[in-house]
């Protein structure tokens, strides 16, 4: 399992990310920092992606086979 921060800035970057998560087999979701049970959006669909508020700080969690290739894809999200 992978942990990393992210951040988004544009709302055409859920559209990029959620095209990307389609592509793996990993499950990948966003998760609130401070309270894990309040957020939980599935990365790889657009309308959960779309919920999220630009700027602030969520947490990336990567969980599956190929969770590796996922963080590189995934890193110009990182914040």
């Amino acid at each position: 399992m992978i942990k990393q921060n992210i951040k988004f800035l544009t709302t055409g970057q859920f559209l990029t990310f959620s095209h990307t998560c389609k592509n793996l087999s990993s499950d990948v979701r966003i998760q609130d920092l401070e309270n894990h049970n309040r957020v939980d959006i599935n990365g790889k669909e657009l309308s959960e992606l779309a919920t999220i508020q630009l700027g602030l700080p969520f947490l990336l969690v990567i969980h599956g086979e190929d969770e590796k290739m996922a963080r590189r894809m995934l890193k110009k999200y990182c914040a």
